[in-house]
Protein backbone atom coordinates (compact mmCIF):
# COMPACT_ATOMS: atom_id res chain seq x y z
CA UNK A 1 0.00 0.00 0.00
CA UNK A 2 1.50 3.33 -1.06
CA UNK A 3 1.85 6.35 1.18
CA UNK A 4 -0.91 8.93 0.73
CA UNK A 5 -1.53 12.39 2.16
CA UNK A 6 -3.87 12.38 5.14
CA UNK A 7 -5.02 15.93 4.40
CA UNK A 8 -5.57 18.65 6.98
CA UNK A 9 -7.48 18.01 10.20
CA UNK A 10 -9.70 20.64 11.77
CA UNK A 11 -10.33 21.40 15.42
CA UNK A 12 -13.04 19.14 16.84
CA UNK A 13 -13.00 16.80 13.85
CA UNK A 14 -13.81 13.15 14.59
CA UNK A 15 -11.09 10.98 13.09
CA UNK A 16 -12.36 8.02 11.15
CA UNK A 17 -10.71 4.63 10.89
CA UNK A 18 -9.75 5.43 7.30
CA UNK A 19 -8.06 8.67 8.38
CA UNK A 20 -6.13 6.92 11.13
CA UNK A 21 -5.07 4.20 8.66
CA UNK A 22 -3.53 6.95 6.52
CA UNK A 23 -1.66 8.31 9.54
CA UNK A 24 -0.37 4.82 10.29
CA UNK A 25 0.73 4.32 6.66
CA UNK A 26 2.60 7.65 6.73
CA UNK A 27 4.42 6.59 9.92
CA UNK A 28 5.41 3.20 8.48
CA UNK A 29 6.44 4.28 5.00
CA UNK A 30 8.06 7.59 5.93
CA UNK A 31 8.26 8.87 2.35
CA UNK A 32 5.85 10.21 -0.22
CA UNK A 33 5.27 8.39 -3.51
CA UNK A 34 5.09 10.16 -6.87
CA UNK A 35 5.08 9.05 -10.49
CA UNK A 36 8.20 10.95 -11.58
CA UNK A 37 10.44 13.91 -10.87
CA UNK A 38 8.01 16.44 -12.32
CA UNK A 39 5.14 15.23 -10.15
CA UNK A 40 7.34 15.34 -7.05
CA UNK A 41 8.70 18.80 -7.79
CA UNK A 42 5.25 20.18 -8.61
CA UNK A 43 3.82 18.88 -5.33
CA UNK A 44 6.59 20.38 -3.19
CA UNK A 45 6.54 23.65 -5.16
CA UNK A 46 2.84 24.12 -4.37
CA UNK A 47 2.48 25.00 -0.66
CA UNK A 48 -1.21 24.23 -0.73
CA UNK A 49 -0.81 20.73 -2.09
CA UNK A 50 1.08 19.34 0.88
CA UNK A 51 0.30 21.94 3.54
CA UNK A 52 1.34 22.13 6.31
CA UNK A 53 4.32 20.08 5.01
CA UNK A 54 7.16 22.19 3.54
CA UNK A 55 10.22 20.97 1.68
CA UNK A 56 13.13 20.37 4.06
CA UNK A 57 16.53 18.72 3.88
CA UNK A 58 16.33 14.98 4.55
CA UNK A 59 12.87 14.43 3.06
CA UNK A 60 12.54 11.32 0.90
CA UNK A 61 10.38 10.67 -2.13
CA UNK A 62 9.85 7.40 -3.98
CA UNK A 63 9.36 7.64 -7.76
CA UNK A 64 7.45 4.81 -9.43
CA UNK A 65 8.35 5.79 -13.03
CA UNK A 66 11.32 8.18 -12.98
CA UNK A 67 12.66 9.75 -16.19
CA UNK A 68 16.20 9.41 -14.76
CA UNK A 69 18.17 7.11 -14.09
CA UNK A 70 19.37 5.18 -17.12
CA UNK A 71 22.18 2.82 -18.08
CA UNK A 72 23.92 1.33 -21.12
CA UNK A 73 25.66 -2.02 -21.44
CA UNK A 74 24.96 -5.59 -22.48
CA UNK A 75 23.11 -5.95 -19.16
CA UNK A 76 21.59 -3.04 -17.24
CA UNK A 77 20.06 -2.80 -13.78
CA UNK A 78 17.70 0.17 -13.66
CA UNK A 79 14.90 -0.35 -11.10
CA UNK A 80 11.40 0.64 -12.14
CA UNK A 81 11.17 2.69 -8.94
CA UNK A 82 13.85 4.65 -7.07
CA UNK A 83 14.24 6.49 -3.78
CA UNK A 84 15.40 10.09 -3.84
CA UNK A 85 16.38 12.29 -0.91
CA UNK A 86 16.39 16.08 -0.72
CA UNK A 87 19.81 17.45 0.29
CA UNK A 88 18.79 21.09 0.51
CA UNK A 89 19.59 21.71 -3.17
CA UNK A 90 18.46 18.78 -5.30
CA UNK A 91 17.17 15.20 -5.12
CA UNK A 92 20.02 12.63 -5.44
CA UNK A 93 19.07 9.07 -6.35
CA UNK A 94 20.10 6.86 -3.43
CA UNK A 95 19.04 3.66 -5.21
CA UNK A 96 21.94 1.78 -6.81
CA UNK A 97 21.99 1.77 -10.62
CA UNK A 98 24.16 -0.71 -12.52
CA UNK A 99 25.41 -1.86 -15.91
CA UNK A 100 27.70 -4.65 -17.08
CA UNK A 101 29.01 -6.66 -20.01
CA UNK A 102 30.16 -10.27 -20.15
CA UNK A 103 31.27 -10.02 -23.77
CA UNK A 104 34.94 -10.86 -24.40
CA UNK A 105 36.57 -7.73 -25.81
CA UNK A 106 40.01 -6.16 -25.98
CA UNK A 107 42.10 -3.07 -26.65
CA UNK A 108 45.71 -2.26 -27.55
CA UNK A 109 45.19 1.45 -26.91
CA UNK A 110 47.54 3.23 -24.53
CA UNK A 111 44.96 6.02 -24.14
CA UNK A 112 41.60 5.52 -22.49
CA UNK A 113 38.72 4.31 -24.69
CA UNK A 114 35.08 3.74 -23.76
CA UNK A 115 34.43 0.85 -26.17
CA UNK A 116 36.48 -2.22 -27.04
CA UNK A 117 37.18 -4.39 -30.04
CA UNK A 118 34.46 -7.01 -29.88
CA UNK A 119 32.06 -4.92 -27.80
CA UNK A 120 31.06 -1.49 -29.09
CA UNK A 121 28.52 -0.83 -26.31
CA UNK A 122 29.82 1.49 -23.60
CA UNK A 123 29.09 0.53 -19.98
CA UNK A 124 27.58 3.59 -18.31
CA UNK A 125 25.19 4.72 -15.58
CA UNK A 126 23.23 7.99 -15.52
CA UNK A 127 21.55 9.30 -12.37
CA UNK A 128 21.01 12.42 -10.30
CA UNK A 129 23.71 12.96 -7.68
CA UNK A 130 24.62 15.56 -5.12
CA UNK A 131 28.27 16.61 -4.89
CA UNK A 132 29.26 13.07 -3.89
CA UNK A 133 28.57 9.56 -5.20
CA UNK A 134 29.63 6.00 -4.46
CA UNK A 135 31.15 4.26 -7.49
CA UNK A 136 31.85 0.53 -7.63
CA UNK A 137 33.50 -0.96 -10.72
CA UNK A 138 35.56 -3.96 -11.68
CA UNK A 139 36.46 -6.51 -14.32
CA UNK A 140 37.76 -9.99 -15.05
CA UNK A 141 40.55 -9.87 -17.59
CA UNK A 142 44.09 -10.63 -18.73
CA UNK A 143 46.98 -9.06 -20.64
CA UNK A 144 49.50 -10.65 -22.97
CA UNK A 145 52.51 -8.79 -21.56
CA UNK A 146 51.64 -5.77 -19.41
CA UNK A 147 48.87 -4.12 -17.37
CA UNK A 148 45.16 -3.49 -17.91
CA UNK A 149 43.70 -0.32 -16.42
CA UNK A 150 39.95 0.24 -16.10
CA UNK A 151 38.60 3.52 -14.75
CA UNK A 152 35.60 5.83 -15.32
CA UNK A 153 34.85 9.29 -16.66
CA UNK A 154 31.98 11.59 -15.69
CA UNK A 155 29.92 13.79 -18.01
CA UNK A 156 26.73 15.81 -17.76
CA UNK A 157 26.53 18.28 -14.89
CA UNK A 158 30.14 17.31 -14.07
CA UNK A 159 33.14 16.76 -16.33
CA UNK A 160 35.82 14.39 -14.98
CA UNK A 161 38.30 12.80 -17.37
CA UNK A 162 39.27 9.14 -17.13
CA UNK A 163 42.16 8.93 -14.64
CA UNK A 164 44.56 6.17 -13.65
CA UNK A 165 44.07 7.34 -10.05
CA UNK A 166 40.46 6.09 -10.12
CA UNK A 167 41.34 2.84 -11.84
CA UNK A 168 41.62 -0.85 -11.12
CA UNK A 169 44.70 -2.70 -12.40
CA UNK A 170 45.49 -6.20 -13.65
CA UNK A 171 49.25 -6.63 -13.94
CA UNK A 172 49.98 -10.36 -14.30
CA UNK A 173 50.91 -11.23 -17.89
CA UNK A 174 48.81 -14.04 -19.40
CA UNK A 175 46.96 -14.58 -16.10
CA UNK A 176 43.22 -14.12 -15.65
CA UNK A 177 42.43 -11.90 -12.68
CA UNK A 178 39.45 -10.18 -11.07
CA UNK A 179 39.94 -6.55 -10.03
CA UNK A 180 37.42 -4.42 -8.17
CA UNK A 181 37.23 -0.99 -6.56
CA UNK A 182 34.63 0.70 -4.33
CA UNK A 183 35.17 4.40 -3.74
CA UNK A 184 33.56 7.67 -2.70
CA UNK A 185 33.81 10.25 -5.49
CA UNK A 186 33.68 13.89 -4.36
CA UNK A 187 33.75 17.22 -6.17
CA UNK A 188 30.77 16.49 -8.41
CA UNK A 189 28.42 19.20 -9.62
CA UNK A 190 24.94 18.36 -8.30
CA UNK A 191 22.61 17.29 -11.10
CA UNK A 192 22.32 14.56 -13.71
CA UNK A 193 25.70 12.85 -14.14
CA UNK A 194 26.78 9.99 -16.41
CA UNK A 195 29.56 7.63 -15.28
CA UNK A 196 31.21 5.65 -18.10
CA UNK A 197 33.84 2.91 -17.92
CA UNK A 198 37.14 3.57 -19.73
CA UNK A 199 39.97 1.15 -20.55
CA UNK A 200 43.61 1.22 -21.61
CA UNK A 201 46.74 -0.94 -21.60
CA UNK A 202 50.35 -0.15 -20.68
CA UNK A 203 51.40 -2.51 -23.45
CA UNK A 204 50.31 -5.68 -25.17
CA UNK A 205 46.67 -6.65 -25.67
CA UNK A 206 44.33 -6.03 -22.76
CA UNK A 207 41.39 -8.45 -22.71
CA UNK A 208 38.29 -7.88 -20.61
CA UNK A 209 35.95 -10.85 -20.23
CA UNK A 210 33.57 -9.14 -17.80
CA UNK A 211 33.10 -5.50 -16.75
CA UNK A 212 30.69 -3.95 -14.30
CA UNK A 213 29.74 -0.54 -12.89
CA UNK A 214 27.37 0.41 -10.03
CA UNK A 215 26.70 3.99 -8.91
CA UNK A 216 24.69 5.44 -6.04
CA UNK A 217 24.14 9.10 -5.21
CA UNK A 218 24.88 10.52 -1.78
CA UNK A 219 22.81 13.37 -0.43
Amino acid sequence: MAWSDTGDFTSGQILTAAAMDKVREAMFFGQATFTNEAARDTAFANPGALAPITLQEGMRAYLTAPTVPAATGVTTAVPTGITTIYNGTNWPCITEIGASSATDASTTSGSFVTTLTGDTTAVSVTLVTGTTAIVSHGNFGSNTTNTNIQTFSVSGATTIAALDANGVYMGLANANMTSHRYQVVTGLTAGTNTFTLNYRTTGGTATFAERWLVVKGIA
